[in-house]
């Protein structure tokens, strides 16, 4: 019987090929959430650890300076404690470059303003996708943008102190932004006035009275929705000015991700918040950092968090 060669096969069938395909394709649909979940999980760590080296950094110009960062007041937009820290967060050069005794963005020369062109990874979350300034007001020589920080300083509390019933102190009010609230750790001036003050007190450790792990330092300002026109981002190099605006640091005064800039009036009251889910981060005055649930009350729990010294010890956890 003569031997007869098995034809042997050389390619997939279609349906063979089809269903290979859809194999693939659904443990596609299974592997992308869990990637979007590390990656989400990976950007917060990071934006903690951001929240930890500036509140490290604040702590250390602390140590030194004997006080946190000021307002130097010039008259006009002064440099915020963004840029004053930066010798702090190992950033000395760009920090040298600063002149406090200049404003923070008035020619396009200026030194301040020149350094809001440096990119810094430690002001920038990685969940929030927006890292240059929205504004055309910060722009550079040449006309590109300046960057942005989507962390801000606790100026303190605006509203009423539920367990004393009296109203938070809160200066220049009303503001053409909303007023510079006073009772936080970074405010523009620590202590309630009428009129500009010719050296704006800064906040010390020894004033904290609430405790220093029940009161916010640092939180993040970055979620969807603040670059959009007319825009919230402005340059790190930015801090405030009297009866005006603030960018460097910012009132407690509306529950989280509610509020955005609305172009005039509110400037200075924009919500906190990120594109974590379920809240944002924020760094105590201890120096530890938390996580604050998007549900948090704002009269009973965020507004005594952020006052220094308003006799409220409440838990971030209420």
């Amino acid at each position: 019987m003569p031997f007869v060669r098995s034809r042997e096969r050389t390619a997939f069938t279609l349906i063979e090929l089809l269903v290979v395909i859809a194999i693939i394709a659904i443990l596609i649909a299974l592997l992308v959430p869990a990637v979007q979940k590390v990656r989400e999980a990976a950007a917060r760590t990071q934006c903690i650890n951001n929240l930890k080296q500036l509140a490290l950094g604040l702590h250390a110009y602390h140590d030194v300076q004997k006080t946190f960062p000021k307002c130097p007041n010039i008259g006009s937009t002064a440099v915020g404690w963004h840029a004053l820290v930066l010798p702090y967060i190992d950033q000395a050069p760009l920090g040298a470059r600063i002149n406090p005794a200049l404003p923070a963005y008035s020619t396009a020369g200026n030194v301040n303003r020149v350094a809001g062109g440096t990119r810094l990874a430690v002001f920038l979350c990685p969940s929030y996708d927006q890292e240059f300034s929205s504004s055309t007001i910060d722009n550079l020589p040449g006309g590109a943008l300046a960057y942005t920080s989507h962390y801000a300083g606790n100026a303190g509390p605006k509203g009423t102190n539920i367990f004393s019933g009296t109203a938070y102190n809160v200066n220049g009010n009303p503001s053409s932004q909303g007023g510079l609230a006073c009772d936080g750790m970074l405010p523009y001036h620590s202590a309630l006035t009428t009129s500009n003050p010719a050296n704006p007190a800064p906040v010390k450790m020894t004033v904290v009275t609430d405790g220093t792990s029940n009161t916010l330092l640092i939180f993040e300002v970055a979620w969807k929705g603040l670059e959009l026109s007319p825009g919230s981002m402005r340059s790190w190099v930015r801090g405030a000015l009297w009866n005006n605006d603030s960018t460097a640091s910012k009132n407690v005064t509306n529950a989280m991700r509610t509020v955005r800039y609305n172009g005039g009036g509110n400037y200075n009251d924009i919500s906190m918040g990120s594109n974590h889910t379920g809240g944002c981060n924020a760094a105590f005055a201890d120096g530890t950092v938390r996580f604050l649930r998007e549900s948090i009350d704002l009269n009973r729990v965020l507004l005594p968090l952020a006052s220094r010294n308003g006799n409220e010890v409440v838990s971030p956890d209420s």
